[in-house]
């Protein structure tokens, strides 16, 4: 049976409990992850102990699922192995949701219904098993290159990098060149930030040029996997190949250590072959768009 829970009625120890039992499990979907993105989040649970958290909002008095900025999968965690629930889990998704611009999570295979849209999305992955001698053999030709550039002089990565400078790094970078952060994105991203860093669950490598910052990665750690959740790089980072050494040097450090190096992926082709440079591979996740709004707004969000 699967059960709709509205947010007062969500235990969040227990949900995150059910979580880590799911091997499914991401960062994105933990109870104060959710909260930061969402307040109001709601939720369905299963008596076999899977679960899909509900992100939505209102807008002209219609409620929809939504994808928060730098969160990049949702949809269903579950304990099994075998026989995916996920089909069961969006046909109970409440009906009031009456339109859905969601991203499942890569292990959901579903197919489109009747109002339905289904888009594949990539994202690249890197298995830190292996040692860093064996690891940096699986680096493209031009990647070895970019890291042999400065010679005898590389880089210096440093840990100092506050959460305020990476966000403004980010913005006149990243955020600039790609031009898809929402009127609230970016404080919600500084707010995931802080409060990753309070749990020990985040990592911010950096690059500074005469005392600035030029260059940077967050890196979000939990259970087993390493996510990139943003980068930034300046054209004076550009010149130094600082972002090749700070992805190079968390391999090193972490090689061995059996973690996944989620690259977040991008069907960017260019920041795909970035990634695809350090030797990741890539896998596929779903958006997923459901209109079955009243008329004329369906045919509106066409």
């Amino acid at each position: 049976m699967i059960r709709h829970l509205a947010h007062k009625d969500i235990d969040k120890h227990r949900w995150d409990s059910l979580l880590l039992k799911c091997p499914d499990r991401l960062w994105y979907a933990q109870s104060w992850v959710l909260d930061r993105c969402c307040p109001e989040w709601e939720a369905l649970v299963s008596d076999d102990g899977s679960i899909m958290p509900l992100i939505w909002r209102r807008k002209f008095g219609i409620d929809y699922l939504y994808q928060p900025y730098a969160i990049q999968q949702q949809g269903v965690f579950t304990p099994r192995t075998e026989g995916r629930p996920d089909a069961a889990f969006l046909a109970a998704v409440p009906q009031r949701f009456c339109y859905w611009d969601i991203h499942l999570n890569e292990r959901m295979q579903v197919s489109a219904g009747q109002d339905e849209r289904i888009k594949e999305n990539t994202e690249q992955v890197l298995s830190l098993v292996p040692d860093a001698t064996t690891l940096r053999t699986g680096y493209s030709q031009g990647h070895r290159r970019n890291l042999r550039k400065c010679g005898d002089d590389p880089p210096v990565i440093v840990r100092d990098v506050t959460v305020q400078e990476f966000i403004a790094l980010f913005a006149r970078t990243t955020g600039r060149r790609f031009n898809n952060v929402p009127a609230d994105g970016l404080l919600l991203l500084e707010l995931l930030v802080l409060s990753a860093i309070e749990r020990q669950q985040c990592t911010l490598l950096g690059v500074r040029v005469d005392n600035a910052l030029v260059a940077a990665a967050c890196f979000m750690e939990w259970e087993g996997r390493s996510i990139l959740l943003k980068s930034a790089n300046d054209e004076a980072g550009s010149e130094r190949q600082a972002m090749f050494h700070l992805i190079d040097r968390y391999i090193a450090e972490h090689a061995g250590s059996g973690i996944l190096l989620d690259f977040a992926g991008s069907n960017t082709k260019s920041v795909a072959r970035f990634n695809a440079g350090f030797g990741a591979t890539s896998t596929v996740y779903l958006h997923l768009v459901r209109n079955r709004l009243p008329a004329p707004l369906r045919w509106f969000k066409r």
